[in-house]
């Protein structure tokens, strides 16, 4: 066992799936026992490391927003609206509360206004009338302006605009998807239906499936190919899955649809632009906060689930998928909307094989539909506190960005 820790100290335990989780596995030390979860043999770290307090702090920020957080506003306590949420910590029913505090107000501090922006605020200044929303509550107005141009004009009028985003976060968005990966695709329906020559009828019949291979479940041929999210029509894109049930929830198959899928397998290193996650350590800073406020921004229109009488809307992120091959990215990752996995699509070509034999059929069986009580008005509301939402792709666009981020 490492050395002991004296100052109030966080267990790996402690946490959330989270940055601040995987730095302690990283620099922790193993302690005996956690004070305030009591797990024993766990990395923990101090309260007091100047990282571990900028990551909690910008936890804070990436999760939560002043008016949640701010007394003065009308919210609660910082230390209830982080505990009442699973966002940064998951203790247990028994965890020592005065421990836990201890360790908590290490990490908040004592100023929420740092001379410098190089620290991270947690205060706008409420008194001048400036508060901080969270990163994922206010979207970067240069996104919102060029996506909105994207849906008035011409693609290749809003284009250099675009690119003018993407180059600021060059850096940032850079990933590279190493030669050997897997990933799945699928495909509604099978290539036959054979059922068994000498069955009985009296037994049932015996049916085997033969699903689509080779050419049938790879990317669409140029001639085939219909307009979808990042490719226009006559563009041919491999879109993939990090696993099979978000590659099959990808299709919006129906209960009863047979959907034939196969692995698909990475002949070299593949330089992304990824969306799909940004690791918060990269933005300690406010300024990189509001760097990562825009690249979740565009994120969210990549994501945003898109129904079939909107596809309007593909104008937004086709322009995006566009400029980042003209960028030099032969794809990019995005998470799913209706998977727990994540997407990549890929622009190069070559850079796939179908893995011989990989191919199955999958049954969906049943879906399972989450619904939650919206926010509903009575009809006899104040027409001097509410008005109709505009009747426009980009309002469209906005509307379902707020309710995917609630």
């Amino acid at each position: 066992m490492s050395d002991a820790l004296v100052d109030p100290i966080l267990c790996e335990h402690c946490l959330a799936e989270n940055e601040l989780k995987y730095e302690i596995q990283q620099r922790g030390k193993v302690v005996e026992r956690c004070p305030i979860c009591h797990h024993e043999g766990g990395r923990a770290i101090s309260a007091t490391d100047p990282i571990i307090k900028k990551i909690f702090r910008a936890l804070i920020r990436l999760n939560f927003s002043e008016w949640d957080y701010n007394t003065h506003l009308g919210g609660d306590e910082l230390e209830t609206v982080v505990m009442r949420s699973p966002a940064i910590f998951r203790l247990r029913p028994d965890a020592a509360l005065e421990a836990f505090e201890d360790a908590y107000l290490e990490m908040e501090g004592k100023d929420w206004y740092p001379a410098t922006d190089e620290e991270i605020t947690l205060g706008g200044g409420y008194w001048d009338g400036c508060v901080l929303d969270g990163l994922r509550d206010r979207r970067d107005p240069k996104v919102e302006h060029v996506v909105g141009a994207a849906l008035e004009h011409n693609w290749f009028e809003t284009e250099a605009a675009a690119r003018e985003l993407v180059e600021r976060f060059r850096d940032d968005l850079t990933a590279t998807v190493p030669s050997g990966s897997d990933f799945f695709r699928g495909r509604i329906g099978v290539k036959s239906r054979l059922s068994a020559k000498h069955a009985s009828l009296a037994d049932g019949r015996t049916f085997r499936y033969l699903p689509f291979s080779g050419k049938d479940i790879d990317r669409p041929p140029l001639k085939l190919a219909t307009e979808g999210r990042f490719n226009r029509a006559r563009v041919s894109l491999l879109y993939l899955a990090s696993d099979v049930q978000t590659a099959v929830a990808e299709l919006r198959p129906h209960p009863g649809h047979l959907v034939s899928t196969a692995m698909f397998r990475l002949k070299r290193d593949l330089k992304v632009a990824n969306f799909a996650k940004q690791d918060i350590r990269n933005f300690l800073s406010d300024p990189r906060l509001e760097d990562l406020r825009s690249i979740l921004s565009i994120a969210d229109v990549l994501n945003v689930p898109v129904q079939p009488e909107h596809r309007v809307l593909y104008a937004a992120t086709q322009l995006f998928a566009d400029v980042l091959r003209s960028a030099g990215f032969e794809g990019l990752t995005f998470s799913s909307t209706v998977g727990k996995g994540s997407n990549l699509t890929c622009f190069a070509g070559d850079a796939f094989e179908l893995v011989a034999g990989s191919e199955r059929v999958q049954d969906v069986v049943a879906l399972e539909y989450r619904i939650e009580p919206s926010q509903t008005i009575a009809a006899g509301y104040d027409e001097s506190e509410w008005q109709e939402d505009e009747d426009s792709p980009l309002a469209t666009l906005l509307h379902g960005m707020a309710r995917r981020g609630r």
